[in-house]
């Protein structure tokens, strides 16, 4: 009988009125595994009628980021309750708010914010709690937007939280080709702190070199140049780094934590080599070396929403003022299987991005 009412276009709610609803397209997981098996596209029905403290969202664009994947890996830190809608960032435009939402209107733009109720943003339309929401303003492309709220704010955590950086001071961070480190190089450059910069050397290693000094990367070398005597007399002229950013782990983050100066900070915020964070004991014990780890997740549980508008109004102010670009490339959501495996392309230098309307 349940499948008939739905099929009719009604939701008989629990007092027994009729609620209609609207369809909408979503990628839905109901086990773990490889992605391009276990994400599927499928329709769902959204209710017009939002509760009292919900907003309806029809969402504009959303990434695929590697926290996606890894979900549906069911590889993350956290798992979600099963059948899950897919994605955890993006950005949409509210169309319905319920009766107690202060803080939202129609028409506003909003993106979900990333938490321990994993959002689910690839659909073209959606119900959200007002409280997993974050206003956001209408006059930065809706592209970027569907990308500020992890990549960009981790970078800004990264280096206002450890360290009281000043204009001079040098970091050094891996995987410095990810959009974290590609934000963290424009940020720092902002601030007047220089960068060293680790990277994989591949095909377009050149290509990648290019890019990072053209956004203000000051060195940007291969994991295996780190470890050598050229390196040394590289940054020989430098002061030493006081701040050490890892997504790598392995011998990738020895390596930064043996280039630190004393008293410095390595913190760790990812794992791509799926390697233990190793560092020499006597760099603990005889240099002070200090070590953290982060995630955006807890930061955002532990944290105001005064503290999180601030820190958006930063990243917001830092794009305005082109300090900060991301580096994207748009897919129509009706090709999700190929901007999926594309995705998964080693070395493609940009964050894909899927137009959710198309």
């Amino acid at each position: 009988m349940l499948s008939q009412i739905v099929n009719s276009s009604v939701l008989r709610g629990a007092s027994g009125f009729v609620r209609p609803f609207a369809s909408a397209t979503v990628v839905k997981y109901s086990s773990f595994g490889r992605p391009e098996e276990v994400l599927k596209v499928e329709k769902d029905n959204v209710p017009d009628n939002v509760g009292a403290s919900d907003v309806l969202v029809e969402m504009i664009h959303a990434p695929i980021h590697p926290v996606d994947i890894n979900l549906a890996e069911g590889t993350y830190g956290i798992r979600p309750k099963l059948p899950s809608v897919a994605g955890t960032e993006g950005v949409g435009i509210v169309k319905k708010v319920g009766s107690s939402v202060q803080g939202l209107k129609p028409n506003d733009y909003v993106v979900p914010v990333i938490s321990s109720s994993i959002a689910g943003t690839w659909r073209t339309q959606g119900v959200f709690g007002e409280k997993q929401l974050q206003k956001v303003p209408s006059d930065i492309p809706t592209e970027y937007l569907s990308a500020v709220s992890i990549n960009p704010c981790t970078a800004l955590r990264l280096l206002d939280d450890y360290v009281q950086l000043k204009s001079g001071d040098v970091i050094i961070q891996n995987a410095a080709s990810s959009m974290v480190g590609l934000s963290v190089i424009q940020i720092a450059k902002s601030r007047g702190v220089k960068t060293i910069n680790v990277i994989r050397r591949g095909p377009d290693f050149d290509d990648q070199v290019q890019r990072l000094k053209g956004l203000g990367g000051d060195i940007v070398v291969d994991e295996d140049y780190v470890r050598s005597p050229e390196f040394q007399r590289l940054i020989s002229d430098l002061p030493r780094p006081r701040l050490a950013l890892n997504a790598v782990g392995g011998d990738s983050a020895t390596e930064l934590a043996r280039v630190l100066g004393d008293n410095g900070h390595l913190v760790t915020y990812g794992g791509m080599s799926r390697r233990p964070v190793t560092i020499p004991t006597s760099h603990l014990v005889f240099r002070n070396i200090t070590s953290h780890g982060f995630w955006l997740t807890k930061w955002l549980e532990t944290h105001s929403q005064q503290e999180r508008q601030a820190m958006f109004d930063t990243v917001f102010s830092l794009i305005r003022n082109k300090q900060l670009k991301l580096w994207l490339e748009k897919h129509k959501f009706s090709d999700f299987q190929g901007a999926l495996a594309r995705s998964q392309e080693p070395a493609k230098g940009r964050k894909i991005i899927l137009d959710l309307q198309l």
